[in-house]
């Protein structure tokens, strides 16, 4: 069986991508650029993922 950390490594990494292709629908690459400077992009991720464990 997988670690419960290796799992929740995928998914956060899965959420990342999905994080950035948002914001290149919405925004364009100009906006990604600037939420992975400001590490933006991160902390949606982790909020993303409570709001989806509940």
């Amino acid at each position: 069986s997988r670690s419960p950390s290796s799992i929740g490594s995928a998914l956060l990494f899965a959420m990342h991508g999905a994080t950035i292709l948002a914001v290149s629908r919405f925004g364009g690459d100009r906006e990604i650029d600037q939420v992975v400077d400001r590490g933006t992009a991160a902390e949606r991720a982790a909020l993303f993922w409570r709001w989806t464990m509940g």
